[in-house]
């Protein structure tokens, strides 16, 4: 008769009052019995009870689909950096609320296996907040409209894990790149995120209404950043016909392509003012881009 076993899962199960009252009940019925099929009737309630604490962890935070690290080809990219990964999936990035950035072509498994490691996180009983770029504006923009914004930033920065999805593809009024950046700007002490990409870095700028704005995101973003490039051949394409690559080159006007990219000009080196120095982050930025162009 394990009665300390049995105080453990009454406890787990908040059944605090049985726990401290069950030697007491045992002496007075002089129960002599084991109790091994209490324990393993308790132990079917504490499963049971994680098992639907997970689901709905999962549910609120609106996985696309339900993928796993087990289920990913990685045999079909062998130049996917697998240990990176792996280290991502230990999940110490999210206790230390850091940043996790897979940036690289479509098709090559960035979503998959971001949502991998946010599954992995829901196991852990960490909160999920997962949405692709688009869908986190559209949020930011219907709750402005129904003043709920506070609301939805209390969702976001109570979630440990944030997952953007696509990041870089949709461009943002005035209005929501400056939520946007005030997010990002407080996710630091609250929360860690996997963000993906298939936009060379230097096309991010785009989606602000200015270089400020942009500069101080996209700082955020590189701030204690791991950051996984991803190769190769895409996995969605596989077996289908595919086009020609046609690069940014071969689509956009002389002059524009310049202006593309130009690096991300601080506000200062804008003015003419200051020392035209860029932040370790927009070196990094600038970096990543060249990684992903060679």
């Amino acid at each position: 008769m394990n009665i300390e076993a049995v105080r453990k899962q009454l406890n787990v199960l908040k059944l605090s009052t049985a726990a401290q009252e069950m030697e007491e009940v045992l002496r007075r019925h002089q129960e002599a019995a084991s109790l091994e099929w209490v324990s393993d009737l308790l132990e079917r309630e504490i499963d049971a009870r994680a098992e639907r604490a997970l689901q709905r962890r999962i549910e609120r935070a609106d996985f696309p689909e339900v993928k796993t690290l087990e289920a990913f080809d990685w045999k079909f990219n062998a130049t996917i950096d697998r240990e990176k990964i792996e280290k991502l999936a230990a999940l110490e990035f999210v206790r230390d609320n850091r940043i996790g950035l897979f940036l690289g072509e479509a098709g090559l498994g960035k979503t998959h296996l971001a949502l991998a490691i946010g599954i992995l996180a829901a196991k852990e009983n960490y909160r999920i907040f997962c949405a692709n770029t688009k869908k986190l504006i559209q949020l930011i923009d219907l709750a402005k409209q129904r003043n709920e914004l506070d609301g939805l930033f209390k969702r976001m920065l109570s979630s440990k894990l944030w997952i953007i999805d696509d990041w870089g593809v949709v461009s943002m009024k005035r209005e929501i790149a400056e939520e946007v950046f005030d997010l990002f700007d407080r996710r630091q002490y609250s929360s860690a995120m996997l963000l993906t990409s298939n936009r060379d870095v230097q096309e991010w700028g785009g989606m602000f209404p200015d270089s400020v704005l942009a500069n101080a995101t996209i700082d955020r973003i590189f701030d204690r950043a791991e950051i996984v490039v991803f190769k190769g051949e895409s996995y969605r394409l596989k077996g289908r016909i595919v086009l020609p690559s046609l690069s940014v080159a071969d689509v956009l006007p002389r002059r524009r392509m310049q202006d593309l990219y130009n690096p991300i000009r601080t506000e200062e080196q804008t003015t003419g003012n200051g020392e035209g120095l860029q932040n370790a982050q927009t070196v990094k930025a600038a970096r990543v881009s060249e990684e992903l162009r060679s």
